[in-house]
């Protein structure tokens, strides 16, 4: 949940949801999830780019 929110709230990219989150701190698996879900939850809302 705390990776929807940051995206949300504003993060448009896998680093910026890194900087709120800490998500992929690790082995990076999760990149490619959140970059997916980026991509489906600003197609849905203005997100900057």
């Amino acid at each position: 949940m705390d990776i929807i929110n940051a995206i949300v709230n504003g993060a448009t990219t896998v680093q910026e949801v890194k900087k709120q989150t800490y998500a992929s701190m690790g082995s990076g698996c999760c990149v490619q999830q959140i970059e997916r879900l980026i991509e489906c939850l600003c197609a849905k809302e203005s997100c900057r780019k």
